[in-house]
This record gives structure tokens, sequence and C-alpha cells, in this order.
């Protein structure tokens, strides 16, 4: 027998109840609105499918206190802008078609809705064939008259006070330099998407990128990711399955990227986040590439709407294929076609199986790398290799630890890379030493002091060029690397100076790895879980400092590294917590090779 309503209450059941409507959008407008570049993300979606030729986003304080887009596009009728907050109200849905009929980059009817949600909206419009143009204001919940405005024909969308209405959500936000880079990486990427609409890009008052429009998509890729891809990089197209229709501009091998971060996916002219073509591009090089780095592939995908569900994420950033299988293997395929036509040039030298005359350029005939290397000889890849012991035999100096450090005798080095020792104080015992998370722990310790003194100035200053993404982390970031070692000057445009780099155990930074450090800054920096950014970026720097695999340490500079090592604190792993030093048991030797 059921209980009444009095019973239930005294219980203590809870009962179900609709939410207040205020609730229900700012619910909603979580799933599409999660930081400054996602606004960004949903207007420039919006000004496009209006017909821009031209966008212009305008920020302040990265996005947190002011957003502007504004465009050229076809604009929106007056007795339409107070439709145009509502939720799921559109004009991109054609009437009596239903979602099928969709080829928009955007129509879920949601996204100036959930920006007003969590903002202070304004929006002016003028039509082209109007004389005047029309604005609204949508504040605290409320939408205020449509009245008359200043602008030319388009649109314009600005967005002041983000969250608001939900301090809680900032809580979650970067610095407003970052969530600024971060509305500069999406725009590049956008622009991928895009190339024949002209972008740019302003902050506090300056303009920081602009992307001019184009019909050659590797000129696209040359403003957004620098100019070694226009003779770095090759076409391709074909088929990506029925329906299905693939194209782009892929790097070659010798130009990479760190992570998945060059991999840019274009469906029907929509930016997306697609993992099953980033493994693609990954499996269609192989091992062409180092580990950790990727291609830099802008993929086109034209495919028939009803082939493709894109209306399965509220921010429109993945689709569900139709045949995923088929995409993936005829993307591989089409790559990997393309990278066999390469002239073997196009492959790093790094990469092949060569020996390399020790003191000398010229490089005979590859050979194969299992045969012992000719007298005088050293390997060109970095296959195992142990650097000579001192010549005549004599007994290598014992490095003496303290606090709990290993006291070493250094055998050698192997892969360019690992340093073999054995522990004096356990005979038999192999300690094996990681030059770079070694060296990375070192240079992280390091840079908690001014390094004005630790470093070398060039005698020929390096020259390189500068994407507007890596001038913006530059320019914000200037103070920071000067302190420690770094002194970049600008050279007229995107031309840029590296007049001096930080040094390290005796060995100099590398200048022309400055356009991927900014980059990396650009994205924040890599660190762990918790840190924060200026530790990101202190563990960025550290990395690029330090030991890499391929650097042949001659027996000081083992000795160098070791010994500086052993005075470090925190000496057992890396700042990005990998192991430093991993010990090789004299019984599981014994196990290995099943002696007793």
């Amino acid at each position: 027998m059921g209980m009444g309503r009095g019973e239930e209450a005294e219980k203590g059941i809870p009962r179900i109840r609709p939410l207040p409507e205020e609730l229900i959008r700012l619910i909603a407008a979580g799933e599409v609105i999660e930081r400054p570049a996602s606004v960004v993300k949903e207007l420039v979606e919006n000004s496009l499918d209006a017909g821009a030729r031209e966008v212009v986003v305008t920020l302040e304080g990265g996005g947190l206190r002011r957003i502007e887009v504004a465009d050229d596009g076809i604009g929106i009728l007056p007795e339409d802008l107070p439709l145009a907050i509502q939720r799921h109200a559109t004009s991109k849905v054609p009437e009596g078609r239903g979602l099928q009929g969709v080829s928009t980059l955007g129509f879920r009817g949601e996204a100036l809705a959930a920006i007003a949600a969590v903002s202070r909206l304004r929006i002016v419009s003028r039509v082209a064939d109007q004389p005047t143009a029309y604005g609204i204001t949508h504040e605290e919940g409320r939408t205020g008259p449509v009245e008359p405005a200043g602008r030319g024909p388009g649109t314009t969308v600005e967005v002041r006070d983000l969250f608001h209405a939900t301090p809680a959500r900032r809580k979650f936000l970067g610095t407003e330099s970052i969530e600024g880079l971060r509305v500069l990486r999406l725009l590049e990427r956008m622009y991928l998407c895009r190339p024949s609409v002209r972008y740019v890009l302003r902050s506090e008052g300056r303009e920081i990128a602009r992307y001019p429009a184009t019909l050659d998509l590797r000129e696209a890729a040359v403003a957004v990711f620098g100019r070694a891809l226009r003779s770095g990089s090759f076409e391709f197209r074909g088929s990506g399955g029925p329906g299905v229709w693939v194209r782009g501009i892929a790097s070659h091998p010798s130009v990479s990227r760190r992570g998945g971060s060059g991999v840019v996916t274009a469906v029907n002219g929509r930016l997306i986040q697609e993992h099953l073509v980033q493994e693609a591009c990954r499996e269609a090089y192989g091992d062409l590439l180092p580990g950790g780095r990727s291609p830099v592939v802008i993929l086109h995908v034209e495919v028939d709407p009803s082939r493709v569900d894109v209306n399965v994420h509220p921010a429109k950033r993945e689709v569900r294929w139709e045949n995923p299988k088929d995409l993936r293997e005829n993307l591989v395929h089409i790559l990997r076609s393309r990278l066999a036509e390469l002239p073997r040039a196009g492959v790093p030298l790094s990469l092949l199986p060569v020996w390399q005359r020790a003191g000398r350029e010229d490089l005979p005939g590859p050979l194969a790398p299992i045969k012992p290397a000719p007298e005088g000889w050293t390997s060109a890849q970095t296959t195992p290799f142990v650097a000579p012991l001192p010549e005549g035999g004599e007994e290598v100096p014992a490095l003496r630890g303290t606090g709990g450090f290993p006291s070493l005798r250094i055998l050698g080095q192997v892969g360019a890379l690992y340093l073999v020792t054995e522990d004096l104080e356990e005979p038999g015992t192999l300690v094996l030493v990681d030059a770079h998370a070694a060296s990375e722990r070192i240079g992280y310790e390091r840079l908690g002091e001014e390094l004005r003194e630790a470093r070398q100035v060039l005698l020929q200053p390096y020259d390189l060029e500068l994407t507007p993404r890596q001038q913006e982390a530059l320019r914000r970031h200037r103070a920071e690397l000067e302190r420690w070692g770094f002194e970049i000057d600008p050279f007229g445009g995107a031309s840029y100076r590296v007049r001096s780099v930080p040094t390290l155990l005796g060995l100099r930074g590398r200048p022309e790895q400055v356009g991927e450090l900014l980059e990396e800054l650009a994205d924040g920096g890599r660190g762990v879980p918790g840190d924060s950014e200026f530790e990101r970026r202190r563990k960025t720097v550290a990395c690029h400092m330090a030991i890499r695999a391929g650097d042949r340490l001659d027996l000081a500079e083992m000795r160098r590294l070791l010994q500086t090592l052993s005075a470090t604190p925190r000496n057992f792993s890396c700042p990005h917590g990998r192991p430093i030093l991993v010990r090789v048991p004299r019984p599981v030797l014994n196990q290995w090779f099943r002696r007793p």
C-alpha cells in the first residue's frame, strides 16, 4: 500500500521535480562552452556559414573579459535577432528536410543561447540591402529590445565577462595568456579548414596574427606551420571509401611535430578532433619518425552527409563514420604510396643504416647495421654503441657516490643515450643511466636559479622564422627565457635571431630547437597533473636543454654528468617522473644466462 505525500516527506524521500529554466540553460551551456576558445569556435563557424570572406576576432583578457567576432557575411534580419538567442532556434536546418539535409558547420541551435547563459551578449547585424544595422543585448537572463545600431554589412557578436555567473568554471581555466594562445591555435586550425577566408586576431589592442585568404592549401600550411613545409611537403588525394574523398598536404619525414599537434582534420569544412586520422597517420609513417613525433598532415575529407553523423557531440568536435575501417585503411594506403615516391633525401639521416667516418662529412653507401664497423668508423644511427675506454687498458677512475647515490665505474654508452656503469658497492650489478632524464633533472633544478651567466653567446647568430603563435609565445614569455639564458631578437617581419642559448654541463642548447620550444610554450608546456603553469614551462625548457638521444658523450662528459647528478636534489627521476637509474643485479644477469 503506497504512502501519501505527507508520509513521503516525513520519510525524507527526495521528490522528482523539473529544474528551473535558468539552471537548464546553464547545464546546456556547460556542454557547449568550456573556455574562450569554445566561444570563438562557435561564433566563427556562424560567420563562415553566413558566407563571410573575412573574420576578425578581438580579445581582451585572453577572451575572459571580452570576445568580439566581426564578419562581412549576409547578416541577420532585425526580426530574427531575438530568435537567435533562443535555444534550438536556427536557420541552418532546411524546412521539411530534418537533420539529413544539414550541410552547414553548426546546426544544433544551442551556441548563441549557451553563450548568452554564461556571459553578457550583444549582437549587431546589418543585411546588405538594408540601410541600417540593428542590435540586441542579452544580460542576466533578460533580452533587450531590437534597436538601430551602427556597422557595415555583416554581423558583430560581442561577449563580455565570460562565466561571470558561474565563477567556479573560471577555476578550471588557464591564465589570460594561456587562454589567448588557445584561441590563436584554434584560429590557425580553422584557417587550415577554410583557407579561402581571411582571418585576423587582435588582442589587447594589437594585431597578433593575420592569415591571408588563399586557394593553395600548401601556402596556408606554410602560414601556420612555417616555411619548412614549402619544400618539405607533398600533396595527396584519393578515395576514402564509398562516398568519401580525401585530399590534403603531408610533410616529409624530415618535418615533424611532437605528439599529434600537426594533424588537422576537416570534414566538409568543419574542424574536428579525429583520433582515427591521427592513428592512420602514425601507421602510414611507421618508423620513418622517431617515437613521440607525428607528421604535419592537413586532411580535408569530403563526404556525403548521409554517410557521417556530425551531431554526436554538443560542441561538434567529433563525428561518427559509416565505415571508419575503410577510411583508415584507405588513408594509410594513400599516404604510404606517396611516401614511397619521395626521394631518399626526404628521409631523416638518423633513420638510414649508414656508417659515418669520424671527423668527415661524406657518407659511404649503406651497410647492414649488424656488421661490425670498419676501423675508425662509428655508427651514424642510434644502434647500440659503446664509448671506447681509455687507450692502454687503464682503469677508469670510479665515481664515489654520496648521499645515497651509488659509487659507479663507467663502462660506456649504449644506444647513444644510456650510460652503462657498474655499482662498485655491489660488484656485478649493472646500473643503466638515462642521459636525457639525468640532464633534464639537472637542468630543471638549475632553472630555479638566475642563469644569465650560464649561457653561451653564439659567434654566428642563428636565424629562424617564427609562426604567429610562436611569436606570441615569445612575447609573453620573453622575460623568463632571458632569465634562463636565451636571447632572441626580432629581425624584421617573422624573422628572428637567436643570439645566446643556455649551457649545461659544458654543452650548449640547440638554437635550431627554439621554434619547437616556443610551440610547446604556446601549448602551455609539458608537465604532470597538478603542475602550475610556471612549472610546466620550467620543465619544458629543462627538457630542451637536456642531452638528447643520439648525443654521444666522451668519457669526460659522462663523468661530469654523473658527478653533477650525484649532487643534484631528487636525482632518482626526471621532472616528468621517469626513472633516471635502473639497476640490474648480478642474480638477474645470472638468470638471463641460465647460470646457477
